[in-house]
């Protein structure tokens, strides 16, 4: 019986884990998003570190690298700050439509989770 309340137990936090993830929320202000999660976490997120960490196939590459980081980071820089077109895909993610620069990502509730919380900032 032990190893079966453990077993729940485990998979209770696994659940609760994934629906820390699952976001119930996006509200759009002048320079940053609001994201509430199903957890009632709440997080701001200007767009141009958003832009900066856009996860699409053509940015990723640069921003993951250290060393072009910051050239990323400036040619978000140059951008006008605009808000985006959300659109939902499927029940994991969303895509941000910009008027200039990249529209192509996917941003998984888990990647915006990790800029909320800065562990792409490292």
């Amino acid at each position: 019986m032990k190893s079966q309340l453990s077993k729940d137990w485990n998979q209770s936090n696994i659940w609760s884990d994934l629906m820390a993830d699952v976001l119930r929320q996006i509200e759009r202000k002048d320079e940053s998003l609001i994201l509430t999660f199903q957890d009632d976490d709440v997080h701001e997120i200007p767009y141009h570190v958003l832009r900066t960490f856009c996860p699409c196939a053509n940015c990723r590459p640069r921003w993951e690298d250290p060393h072009r980081r910051l050239g990323i980071q400036e040619e978000v820089k140059r951008l006008r700050v605009e808000m985006p077109k959300v659109e939902p895909v499927g029940r994991y993610a969303v895509r941000f439509v910009w008027t200039s620069g990249c529209s192509s990502g996917l941003w998984s509730f888990t990647h915006l989770t990790d800029i909320a919380n800065g562990k792409l900032e490292n």
